[in-house]
């Protein structure tokens, strides 16, 4: 089972009107579409399932509150306007949350070190720019076969 659930239940202190089945369905996108922006939250080891629902919860409230949108033609004598109340719906996730998400997801993890230096042979000069972190041999062990041009 996904460490991060959310119900109905959840959503009705916020919008106690909301259709049971139309929040269903709001809910499984939301899971569905929050597990491909962050993996991790279908982990049962998940250790952060409250901040996740926080989030999951905020964007469905607010796609339930968004509406269908529609226009709206007003008139009132000889004068009329038209207002366009639609809201359209480009992501269910703001940029900011699915940073969030991503965010839990992260590996906590310290410093650690990928040795670039290649094996097999080639002996650098203790003067060589690889022994320092560069990403460039300055001994010319390359161009020698293995050897350094010089030797100190």
């Amino acid at each position: 089972m996904a460490a991060v659930t959310i119900t109905v239940d959840d959503l009705l202190p916020f919008a106690p009107n909301i259709d049971e089945a139309k929040a269903e369905a709001m809910i499984e996108d939301a899971l569905a579409l929050a597990a491909v922006i962050a993996p991790c939250i279908l982990d049962p080891a998940f250790e952060n399932p409250g901040a996740a629902k926080a989030i999951l919860r905020g964007a469905v409230l607010r796609w339930n509150e968004s509406g269908t949108g529609a226009i709206v033609s007003q008139a009132a004598g000889p004068f009329s306007q038209t207002v366009d109340t639609s809201n359209p719906r480009k992501s269910l996730f703001w940029p900011s949350e699915i940073e969030q998400l991503q965010k839990l997801c992260s590996l906590k993890s310290g410093a650690f070190a990928v040795d670039t230096i290649p094996g097999g042979g080639i002996v650098h000069a203790d003067i060589c720019s690889l022994n320092f972190g560069a990403t460039y041999c300055s001994c010319g062990a390359w161009l020698t076969g293995g050897e350094p041009l010089w030797e100190e």
